[in-house]
């Protein structure tokens, strides 16, 4: 009884599949309740096949197969989604079809209404096997050889399937990497013709973040001549430092690129840092969205390289100031902002423990 109404189940929804994807999909507003009802009957017709997989296999249906229970269940399982996927492409690729993704003979199938004798292959046996009394020794031929001709032309259409998915990913994935590489050849590009414009009575803080180590040599090289083109170019780092909230600009600079006179940047990189730590103080107590905020990591792992790479000058010692820095992070936090943990705590943490 439960198999004929799981069998009507599935002869709705195949019904339903085959008939809206009898004409081409409308467009505008019909078409988007239609794409909506047609993922409905999609999902319905898997879930439908599956309990009916499930109800033959569990009333041992399938015993003629003559493997072992694991085995038999396996292929069974390969099977239902083999089928179902097959059918359901067959139905859906008569309504669109993306030349060039996709094996051909999966159109072909499509086109000569494979959603239609592809589960009466599997159904109408499926269906006699419910309602007849047959041992494993005595299933006719008549259901063994439809059900398993199905069999094999699902899984040989599933193959197409899987072929075209993973064929469709490497384009799409060559698409974004070629959109990629375009998009940064333009910014490229871009950021050159910003460096050149600028004029030696123009700010270098227009500049300045071109001049990190990760940006590409010609753009780094470019930017750093324009910054040592300015006169006065060290007096206006260590203002940037000292006086404004533009020091992690600064930092980009110091991180890899030589300043000629580092004994001068000492004491404007301690303000720097005691300045952080009481902007992070101060984020901490009057936080709205303590959850999505974070100071920037690599800021401070600029900051900490460009330290130890020419700031470790003799008589400099910044442990006090980086401890500040360290204290702020644990500055006590609204209660319902308890659970959110910094980024850059290890960071600092690192650093102290490596120049204790």
């Amino acid at each position: 009884m439960l198999g004929n109404i799981l069998f009507i189940l599935v002869a709705i929804t195949l019904i339903g599949l085959i008939s809206i994807t009898a004409s081409p999909m409308p467009g505008g507003d019909r078409g988007v309740g239609a794409a909506f009802f047609l993922f409905l009957i999609g999902i319905s017709f898997l879930i439908a096949t599956g309990l009916l997989t499930w109800y033959l296999g569990w009333n041992n249906y399938f015993d003629w197969i003559g493997l072992p229970g694991i085995q038999r269940n396996g292929i069974i399982f390969i099977g239902w989604i083999a089928f179902a996927s097959a059918t359901l492409a067959s139905a859906f690729f008569k309504v669109e079809w993306h030349a060039g993704e996709f094996p051909q003979f999966l159109r072909w199938l499509s086109q000569a209404q494979a959603a239609i004798w592809l589960p009466l292959l599997m159904l109408v046996p499926a269906l006699i096997l419910m309602n007849s009394d047959r041992t494993a020794a005595n299933v006719s031929e008549y259901v063994k050889i439809p059900m398993m001709t199905a069999y094999i032309l699902s899984i040989l259409m599933g193959v197409g399937l899987l072929f075209g998915w993973y064929r469709a990913q490497s384009q799409q994935q060559a698409a974004n990497i070629e959109y990629e590489r375009t998009q940064n050849d333009e910014q490229h590009e871009k950021n050159l013709a910003w460096i050149a414009e600028q004029k030696p009575t123009d700010p270098i803080l227009n500049i300045l973040s071109f001049t990190g180590r990760f940006h590409d040599k010609d753009v780094r090289d470019s930017a750093l001549a324009k910054v040592k083109s300015h006169p006065d170019w060290e007096a206006e780092l260590i203002r940037l430092l000292s006086e404004t909230e533009f020091d992690t600009e600064v930092y980009q600079f110091i991180d890899g690129n030589r300043v000629d006179h580092p004994e001068l940047f000492v004491q404007p990189i301690k303000h720097s840092i005691r300045r952080v730590a009481g902007e992070i103080r101060d984020r901490i107590k009057d936080a709205n969205d303590l959850q999505n905020w974070h100071f920037e990591h690599f800021s401070l792992d600029r900051l900490f390289r460009a330290i130890d790479e020419q700031f470790s000058l003799p008589g400099a010692d910044y442990r006090a100031e980086v401890q500040e820095l360290r204290n702020a992070l644990d500055t006590p936090k609204p209660e319902r902002f308890q659970k959110v943990k910094f980024t850059v705590t290890p960071l600092v943490d690192d650093w102290l423990k490596k120049h204790k």
